[in-house]
């Protein structure tokens, strides 16, 4: 019995010790302003940069959905599992703190990320995110005089899915999720949240597909 009773003393003792006087605060920055040029002009003719264009982009990580040589249209999609490599949507800074003392997290919100935090009521949770762009991109070419003008538009969609468990005993307490989603000149914006912007280097990688 008073082993028993030993046992039930050091499960509320480490209960204690994982969510007793628990804090946490979370600091959120937003991106600062991008200058994206998403249009250039080639001094070479159309055929000729349409071909090289074409080529490199199936030899990346695009899929080719639409193509028409006619209409001067190629449409693109793509997909990665580090959205910050091609937007920004500032930096979060989190701290937790319990008896065990403080822990420091800082992330951009379009990218997966782990974290401890309480809620209004004290109790803490441990937050797992998984995020993921898909974009796709419309470019346009048109003879120009001698040359030829390239422009780049993308549609960017980032997805959150944020999963919640019981720091104490790991129990699964729920889940959110929401999305992102703006294009290369717009950004995405909700009062009092996150902020997203386009970073301009995947435009500037499709426009070298073309010189």
């Amino acid at each position: 019995m008073d082993k028993i009773k030993m046992i039930k003393k050091l499960s509320i003792a480490a209960t204690m010790l994982l969510t007793g006087c628990a804090t946490s605060n979370m600091n959120y920055t937003k991106p600062s302003s991008q200058t994206i040029i998403n249009q250039i002009v080639i001094n070479e003719k159309f055929d000729t940069i349409w071909d090289r264009l074409v080529k490199n982009l199936a030899s990346d990580f695009f899929i080719i959905n639409n193509i028409e040589k006619s209409s001067r249209i190629i449409n693109v999609s793509f997909s990665t599992g580090k959205p910050s490599d091609y937007v920004d949507c500032g930096n979060t800074v989190r701290e937790f703190n319990n008896a065990r003392g403080k822990s420091l997290y800082t992330y951009d919100p379009s990218d997966s990320a782990s974290y401890t935090f309480t809620n209004l009521q004290g109790h803490a949770f441990n937050a797992i995110r998984t995020s993921r762009l898909n974009g796709r991109t419309n470019v346009y070419l048109a003879p120009e005089g001698e040359g030829t003008v390239i422009s780049v538009n993308t549609k960017y969609v980032v997805d959150v899915d944020v999963k919640y468990y019981n720091i104490v005993n790991n129990q699964f307490a729920g889940n959110e999720n929401f999305t992102f989603d703006f294009s290369t000149k717009s950004e995405f914006s909700n009062p009092g949240g996150v902020t997203c912007v386009a970073r301009g280097n995947l435009e500037q990688k499709i426009l070298s597909y073309a010189e």
